[in-house]
């Protein structure tokens, strides 16, 4: 990767989530844009595994937070080995990075109908996505909302939520449903798919990663069953 992608404005420096400076495995940078209801933030994640470096949702950042992403990748395996979008909002970079790096594109099938370009590879639940991560589809606010599970180096279980959950700093929340007729039509209706499309899955989640928040600090595993009513 080089600094010469095309910039996006106001990328908050890169922070390793996983790992340290010597040792990145998880790395988040962030957007903000204002809009009508307020300022919007967006988090984009690169994560270490043995098939290479994987990219989660990204929005190539401006010229500094890009020289400093460029440097962490190369520590992580180079040119990542693909790009993973949890819905089909969230295309953001992913063709640029295809274009000049080669990255293919994986995107959730569900979505299939909705997306700007052409991914290289639609995945569904049965299918193993690059470094091993897990697809959970769910029925939620978008279409072809998808949770990424990923086991961290450390052993700790990551959820990549995409639109599905959302941080607002000492809880989560689900995302409200819009008017697409493909999607979910409320939150209730959300919340019981997740019962259902968690249940494996539930006692292995320690972290959270919003497409629009930071990090979820709290337990994970109380908050998800809190917000999807899960004994």
């Amino acid at each position: 990767m080089t600094a010469s992608a095309r910039p996006s404005p106001a990328s908050s420096p890169v922070s390793i989530e996983i790992g340290n400076a010597s040792y990145p495995r998880l790395v988040r940078w962030g957007h903000a844009y204002q809009r009508e209801s307020g300022v919007s933030l967006w988090h984009s994640y690169v994560l270490t595994s043995a098939d290479g470096p994987v990219l989660i949702d990204p929005l190539m950042p401006d010229g500094p937070t890009m020289g400093q992403l460029e440097a962490i990748v190369e520590q992580m395996g180079g040119v990542p080995a693909a790009t993973i979008l949890t819905n089909d909002m969230h295309e953001r970079s992913a063709y640029a990075a295809r274009s000049q790096w080669g990255i293919p594109v994986w995107a959730p099938l569900a979505g299939d109908g909705e997306y700007e370009a052409r991914p290289d590879r639609l995945y569904g639940a049965t299918d193993r996505l690059p470094g091993g991560i897990i697809a959970i589809p769910v029925h939620a606010a978008f279409v072809g909302d998808t949770l990424l599970k990923w086991t961290a180096p450390d052993g700790r279980g990551v959820l990549f939520s995409g639109d599905v959950f959302m941080e607002r700093g000492d809880h989560l929340i689900i995302h409200a449903p819009g008017a697409n007729p493909r999607a979910a039509t409320s939150i209730e209706e959300v919340a019981a798919n997740l019962r259902t499309a968690l249940a494996p899955h539930l006692d292995s989640i320690d972290l959270v990663f919003s497409a629009h928040g930071t990090p979820f600090k709290g337990d994970a595993r109380a908050e998800i069953r809190r917000l999807i009513g899960a004994a």
